[in-house]
């Protein structure tokens, strides 16, 4: 896999990895707790405006 991050997806993958850096907890469960969180909105955002059309 090919570490470009200039496609939209791979930005976003960027935007989430630096918002973990600003994380206070650093161990790996409230990093996963907050990447789940993370996703969970932003599908969520997305499921609100698709059906909304």
């Amino acid at each position: 896999m090919s570490n470009d991050r200039t496609g939209p997806f791979g930005r976003l993958l960027e935007a989430e990895r630096q918002f973990h850096e600003l994380m206070p907890g650093k161990d790996i469960y409230s990093k996963l707790l907050f990447r789940t969180l993370f996703w969970f909105g932003l599908f969520s955002v997305l499921y609100t405006v698709i059906s909304g059309l």
